[in-house]
């Protein structure tokens, strides 16, 4: 009894699972905010809906959006009714940290927003990295592999927003001499040496004779020594990343090959040890990209501050379908380069503004192309057949 008791429970699960439409892993399990709202939008049964096709297409579809900047850079987004997402591809220079901030319009705190971080694999395909929480401020990630990145914007269904995503970079080391800033740098990467025999692998920071050299990041001492070029070295390998730190022309070393060291630990004291004893003391640092050599180490520890481009008061146009007044040029950059220009717009064309910049638009086509154009003058738009009638016939409705 029990046995056919086990069995009917068996064959009933199997009855409800085939009854049940075929739901995403991420539906079942959610983890971000917004696999949470589509678990309840699949429950709601409102994907059926079209307004819920809609949100659910559009979502999926933007993932593989064309559109390219860089940062620093600003943009304000118009999310809703058939444009209930946005995306973004960027890339950014080796050894910074992205810096991710929406920033909604003052009077817009009830809409849903969902911020989510992706890579292009080599295939194409995205791979999630990381996603704004439900309380979240930001989004940071910083870049090792100089891969292209994809942020996707969405709102709720039936819900309307207008976002700013503001993009800055950091660097993603603290600077490797105590006290001292990048004012104190006094040769840079590729520079010439030995008459143009070799060309220079890192920085000089310049520093009084005795000042510490720190640890720019956690890691462990692999080397400790003295070599002809770098006189007494140490090398700093990474806890978090593939890089491996140089400190060279050291007057003396600290620390032990194996000791584990934290951010801002001292490493050694500045010098001019090796071939650089005919010079001022100072620091050489470089960084090694384990397996593949020197890389540039300025980008890692350049803390100027960057300047963010503003926004302009939002336009009466913002989320509207328009008509050019005179023609332009779309680009799917918003640095407006030649080499980045998608089509040339005569005047009358008919766009729909989905985004604005410092100097710019961002719209969408008609057939569904969506680029930047440059500023420029825009006309209210007729469809044909209302233009086609007469001022009596608009009046009464026909």
């Amino acid at each position: 009894m029990k046995h056919l008791q086990q069995l009917s429970l068996i064959a009933l699960h199997l009855a409800l699972l085939a009854s049940c439409k075929p739901v995403p892993v991420s539906h079942w399990f959610p983890v971000t905010p917004k696999e949470f709202y589509e678990r309840d939008l699949l429950k709601a049964k409102l994907e059926k809906t079209p307004a819920g096709q809609t949100w659910f297409r559009v979502g999926e579809a933007v993932l593989k959006d064309s559109i390219f900047s860089i940062a620093p850079y600003q943009e304000r987004f118009y999310l809703g009714d058939s444009i209930p997402a946005q995306a973004i591809r960027l890339k950014i220079p080796e050894g910074r940290r992205l810096v991710i901030t929406p920033i909604r319009e003052h009077a817009d705190t009830a809409s849903h927003l969902f911020l989510e971080l992706y890579k292009i694999k080599g295939n194409g395909k995205t791979q999630r990295l990381d996603y704004l929480g439900k309380d979240g401020q930001s989004l940071t990630y910083t870049n090792y592999e100089q891969d292209t990145l994809l942020l996707r914007l969405q709102t709720g269904l039936n819900e309307k927003l207008a976002v700013t995503l503001s993009l800055s970079t950091l660097p993603s080391l603290s600077f490797p001499v105590a006290g001292h800033g990048m004012s104190s740098l006094i040769s840079f990467w590729g520079a010439d040496r030995d008459g143009g025999i070799r060309s220079h692998e890192g920085v000089d920071i310049r520093a009084k004779r005795g000042t510490p050299v720190v640890a720019a990041q956690d890691g462990f001492v692999t080397q400790t020594g003295t070599n002809n070029l770098g006189g007494k070295v140490v090398f700093l390998s990474s806890l978090s990343s593939p890089y491996s730190l140089y400190y060279a022309h050291l007057d003396s070393q600290l620390v032990a090959s194996g000791q584990r060291v934290t951010l801002g630990d001292t490493l050694g004291l500045v010098g001019n040890t090796g071939n650089a004893i005919t010079t001022a003391p100072h620091l050489h640092f470089g960084i090694y990209m384990r397996g593949q050599g020197a890389v540039n180490p300025l980008p890692f520890i350049n803390d100027r501050k960057e300047k963010l481009p503003g926004l302009p008061e939002t336009s009466k146009w913002f989320g509207d379908t328009v008509a050019l007044k005179k023609k332009a040029a779309l680009f799917f950059s918003p640095q407006f380069e030649k080499s980045t220009q998608i089509t040339a717009l005569p005047a009358n064309t008919v766009v729909r503004v989905i985004g604005e910049m410092s100097k710019g638009y961002r719209v969408v086509l008609e057939d569904g192309t969506k680029g930047y154009i440059p500023t420029v003058p825009f006309q209210k738009y007729k469809p044909k057949e209302l233009a086609e009638k007469s001022p009596a016939q608009s009046s009464a409705g026909l």
